[in-house]
């Protein structure tokens, strides 16, 4: 899981997505991927790092599956605008990981 998360977080850092099928195959996994991104997801919200698979989309809608959506509910997210609050998610992910990910830190030398 650390190779998953480690990928995930250089998505989110670059405001970028990756699909389930680029996933698998830039990892070499097989099988369903839902299990061990929701077990992924939940561990990064509960450390205060946010819904971290929202960088995770289908390659035929450019957005995560139903089974994020029910999730970010599940974690507290409001759905009234679903997209809205992905991108919001997405852009949380970007700015936490560009800042952890930059040369000190994210702090100005």
């Amino acid at each position: 899981m650390d190779a998953l998360r480690r990928r995930l977080v250089e998505v989110a850092a670059r405001g970028t997505t990756i699909t389930y099928d680029e996933l698998r195959g830039e990892l070499d996994l097989s099988g369903d991927l839902v299990p061990i991104l929701r077990s992924l997801s939940v561990a990064e919200d509960e450390a205060g790092r946010g819904l971290l698979t929202a960088v995770v989309v289908r390659r035929d809608t450019g957005i995560p599956g139903a089974g994020w959506f029910r999730l970010a509910e599940e974690r507290g997210r409001e759905l009234h605008d679903r997209i809205g609050m992905w991108q919001a998610e997405r852009t949380r992910l970007e700015e936490l990981h560009h800042e952890l990910d930059a040369p000190n830190g994210g702090e100005e030398s």
